[in-house]
This record gives structure tokens, sequence and C-alpha cells, in this order.
């Protein structure tokens, strides 16, 4: 990558998508998902491997960018003039061991602490309040004093101080967070807690460690500086990245015999994947739009227009039996790497109340399954005629369903409108 930079005497963010800017990004990759597989002894859900996986592919390409700008600028002289090519190199040289040797082994370390913690959190949601979480550090010589004093510090999953404070809490960072019985530690007290979480990252550079990993699905946060570059190159890493983690998914289910219909987009980045126990409905005969489309095809449809949009789209097992036999409730798809319910609108109304507590209802049968461990809170609603679609339809119908006696527990957070455009999606989210 050097020489290329060299003779073409610049750097900018579009020679990432070339072969050697891509070698880069998956060497570095390579590495800290060797970290995640190292630290994931057990064996998790798929989506929290996924999204930690995606995360540190995305700070791969960030931090080749940063990396190779230097490159591009240690180009010249301070008078403007280019260097010759063997002092370049030995510049380049001094760039690639700081990041890739001193800098790469504190984020080799932060990706297996904060995996470790990723996976522990979701254990730890499935006991509730049963038990409080306790601070824990290595309690050697080595410990920093401000990661010291939170030492023992004992809440429950539900307190704050675990959103900002859950560890790693700095660059090799070795604390970690248990579980302990109730009945044989006393809680800390709250406020003291927070202050001295807040003392533990003050400053811009350990700030950026106030996360929860778990909580996020990130092992590093969305405040690093790789991630300050400008909006144009902004995009350019996360289509570049987006593209190349989608080949992996790729890589690895068309190897996989439960899916079909497995294809990669070399143009736009996208993946789709059908499992085989996916269900369809062959019987069917319901049409809408004129008699034109049956469910299926609008299902089938919105699969095609979001690979062809650069999206990741898998449709999900949904033929799994519960102990009694009876199928279990199940949600249609993984999209982008998050699971999802996916309905069609198929009529225009003022607003789509029942629609969303249609689907809201879906995630709570799905979310109480004893196999799923990590809720969902995100429904996708599809528009084939993007005339039907309007913030003010889906506000009303987000205000309806909480305003409905008959609504037990609202647990969805996200609304996901994917409104048809030409030969591809507009990709619209609502919070709830």
């Amino acid at each position: 990558m050097a020489e290329s930079i060299f003779r073409e005497k610049e750097f900018n963010s579009s020679q990432l998508a070339s072969p050697e800017g891509q070698a880069l990004i998956n060497e570095t990759f390579g590495v800290l998902r060797n970290a995640i597989s190292s630290s994931i002894t057990q064996e998790v859900p798929e989506i929290l491997t996924y999204a930690l996986e995606n995360n540190a592919f995305v700070f791969s390409g960030f931090k080749t960018f940063h990396a190779l700008r230097e490159v591009g600028l240690s180009l010249t002289n301070s008078d403007g003039s280019i260097k010759p090519f063997e002092r370049f190199l030995n510049d380049v040289q001094k760039i690639n061991d700081r990041y890739n040797h001193n800098y790469l082994r504190a984020e080799y370390n932060q990706a297996v602490a904060a995996s470790q913690m990723a996976v522990r959190w979701h254990e730890f949601e499935q006991n509730g309040n049963d038990y409080y979480l306790q601070y824990r550090t290595a309690a050697d010589s080595h410990v920093r004093e401000e990661h010291a004093i939170l030492h023992n510090t004992t809440l429950p999953i539900d307190d704050p101080f675990w959103d900002s404070f859950l560890p790693p809490n700095g660059w090799n960072c070795r604390c970690t967070a248990v579980q302990v019985r109730k009945s044989k530690y006393p809680m800390s007290d709250p406020e003291l807690a927070m202050k001295r979480g807040q003392n533990c990252t003050d400053g811009a550079k350990r700030q950026i460690f106030r996360f929860n990993p778990g909580k996020s699905m990130r092992i590093f946060p969305d405040r690093h500086p790789y991630y300050k570059v400008p909006e144009q190159d902004k995009q350019v890493i996360g289509d570049t990245t987006r593209k190349e983690f989608n080949r992996t998914i790729y890589n690895r289910l068309k190897e996989d015999k439960n899916y079909t219909d497995v294809e990669f987009n070399e143009t736009t980045g996208g993946v789709k994947a059908t499992h085989i126990g996916h269900n369809t409905h062959p019987n069917d005969n319901v049409r809408y739009f004129n008699g034109t489309l049956t469910g299926d095809d609008l299902e089938r449809e919105f699969m095609q227009l979001a690979f062809e949009s650069g999206h990741s789209v898998i449709f999900n097992n949904e033929s799994k039996v519960g102990n009694n036999g009876n199928q279990l409730s199940s949600l249609d798809m993984i999209f982008d790497g998050v699971v999802m319910d996916l309905k069609s609108i198929t009529k225009l109304k003022d607003f789509y109340g029942n629609a969303i507590k249609a689907k809201n209802e879906q995630l709570l049968r799905y979310n109480i399954r004893e196999d799923v461990k990590i809720k969902s809170d995100t429904i996708c609603l599809y528009f084939h005629d993007s005339s039907m679609y309007s913030p003010e339809r889906i506000i009303k119908g987000i205000e309806w369903v909480k305003q409905n006696p008959l609504t037990t527990e609202i647990v969805v957070k996200a609304i996901i409108c994917a409104l048809k455009e030409g030969n591809g999606l507009k990709i619209i989210r609502h919070n709830v």
C-alpha cells in the first residue's frame, strides 16, 4: 500500500476499497476477531457475535484510514517536496510500528475484555434483579488507584452506574463484574458509586470508555478518536467496511447447509440468505395491490430490494418447536444484524396502530422463549407503495398503541420503515 500511495503522491479514503486497502482492514480485523473468539468460550447468541465482529470490522476500517492518512502526510518534506522513497519507507515503518504493534496490543486487550463483559452482561440479564452486580479489580499492585476505589462496588443490574462504568474502564483495564447474592453483600451508595466512576474515567481520553459493552453490543466506544473523520470520508469508510463485512457473512452462510439462496452483490455489498426452516405460505391466495402480489411475494420483494440496496437480510428459521411439540413464536429476519419482525403495509390508513400493536405482541411472544438470550425490540414495516408512508401515520400509530387499554406491555423501541423506491429501499427509523 505504501508503494501505491507513493506512486499516487497522495492518500484518499477511496483507496481503502482497493485490494491493498481491503487487505489491511482484514489484517487488523483478523487480529481483533481472534481476540473475540478467544474470549468467548461458551455458546452465545449469533446476534451478539455478529454485533461484536461488525463493530471490530468497522473499527478496523477507521483505524486503517488514520494509519494510511499519516502515511500520506509523510510523503513530503517540510518544504513540500516529495521525499526519496527509501526515507519515505522508513517513516512508514515507524507509523506501522505505532499503529499495528503499540496501539494494536491495547486494542486486542480491549477486544478481549469488552467481549467477555458483553457475554457476561447477557447472562446477568437472564437473572434479572435476583442478584447484585459487584465491581472487582485484579487486586494486585498493577491496579490503577482510581480503579481500586471502585473495587467491591455492589449495585442492582438496573442501576445507571452500569450504563457507564461496566468494565473495561480504560486501555488494558483488567477489572470485571460478577453476580453476588443480595443476602451476602450490602448495596453500595449509588450516588457515591457514580462519583467514583466519573473520577475513574475523568478526562477526554478516558471518558470514551463510559459505555456498556453488553447493552451496546460494542467493543470499541462510539467516541473513540478514530471515528473523528470528515463526513465524506466517514461515508466512504462506512460503505467499504459494510461491504467487506457482508462478504464475510456470505462466505460463512454459503457453506452452511441450513441456508439456501445465499448471494452476495459485488456492486452494492448486499447479502441475502434464507434458512430452510423459514415459513412460506404456498396456499395463501390473498392478493394485494390489484391482485398482483401475495404476502410471500411482498416478503421476497423486500428481500431483493434490500439486497440490491446493499443491506444484509437473512430470513430466519421459523420451524422450531417447544418441549410440548408446539411451534415456537419466531421473528422473520435479521436485517443489518438486528433481529426483527416484518410487516407489509398493504392498505392506506390514517395511522398504523394495529400493525404496530400486532408486531409488538409478536415480540412479546418471542422474547419469553427460554432459548432467546437477547430480547428483540425492533419491527420493520415495508411499504411497497411508498405513498402510504408518512411520519405522522407512524407517530399516531405509536401513540394509539401506548394509549390502547389492551396493550399489556410495549417492548418495541424502534420501527424501521422500508420504502420501495425504484429498484432500491429508503430506510427511515422511528424511535418509540
